[in-house]
């Protein structure tokens, strides 16, 4: 008798740990599925933070989307002007600090043509703005740009000008932003087909003046911080090639 009390007492008691961890794997698996729940909203909120963090005040411009350029006193001025060094010089050194963003597509150099020093200008091919995955590349500015870069598909190209005025150069450096214009989304099962219910356009009467050269990319502005980020190294390398060279006039 006393052996089938203490076989019933073992059994209600390892029933009970059963029970007790059953229960608990239960509320375990409970608290794991909630944080899986809970992680991707998580993250989603951390990123949607940051980027208003970084985007700064926007504006909506004549002829496209542009931010805000925070003017100071530290700002550098667009054109940029810098000594009357050699033209070759000063042509050099825009033309290399250029190629490290874009490529170049054409260029002007400066030229003395009867006691006349012409202007010099450059364009360059439009380009795919870099991503945070790709650290090498510098077109894309930290912040705000290197996001929006990331998170859609834009190009940017630049326009520089080098003007003889006086006894010094103006260097105007202008780089705008593009974003891309797809028919539909990519990868997406809606068919490209629409069927229209209104009456048809009249395509005699569209004026041809008015389309885009650059079918499929939305002009968004210039982009500033570029601007400056480029100002600010040729003066630099301007600077360092005047300590370095004696300046010889124009040449």
């Amino acid at each position: 008798m006393k052996q089938l009390v203490a076989r019933m007492k073992h059994s209600f008691c390892w029933s009970r740990r059963r029970a007790d961890f059953g229960a608990g794997s239960d509320q375990s698996k409970l608290a794991a599925n909630s944080l899986t729940l809970l992680l991707p909203r998580c993250l989603i909120l951390i990123v949607a933070v940051c980027l208003i963090c970084q985007a700064g005040c926007r504006r909506i411009a004549t002829g496209g989307w542009e931010p805000v350029l925070n003017v100071g006193a530290d700002a550098i001025p667009n054109p940029l002007p810098v000594p009357m060094v050699p033209r070759e010089l000063v042509m050099d050194e825009v033309s290399d600090e250029i190629d490290d963003y874009f490529r170049i597509l054409r260029e002007q150099r400066l030229r003395l043509t009867d006691q006349i020093l012409t202007e010099g200008w450059i364009d360059t091919e439009p380009k795919i703005g870099s991503t945070v995955l790709e650290p090498w590349r510098h077109d894309s500015t930290p912040g705000f740009e290197l996001h929006h870069a990331t998170l859609q598909t834009v190009r940017r190209w630049a326009k520089v000008r080098v003007i003889p005025v006086d006894n010094r150069y103006l260097i105007d450096v202008k780089v705008f932003k593009e974003l891309e214009d797809l028919p539909q989304p990519e990868h997406s099962t809606v068919s490209g087909t629409i069927y229209r219910h209104d009456n048809a356009l009249d395509n005699d009467r569209i004026d041809r003046s008015l389309t885009p050269r650059n079918r499929g990319w939305i002009p968004m502005g210039r982009d500033f911080s570029l601007e400056q980020k480029i100002l600010a190294n040729i003066q630099n390398r301007i600077y360092q090639a005047v300590e370095s060279k004696p300046t010889q006039g124009r040449h």
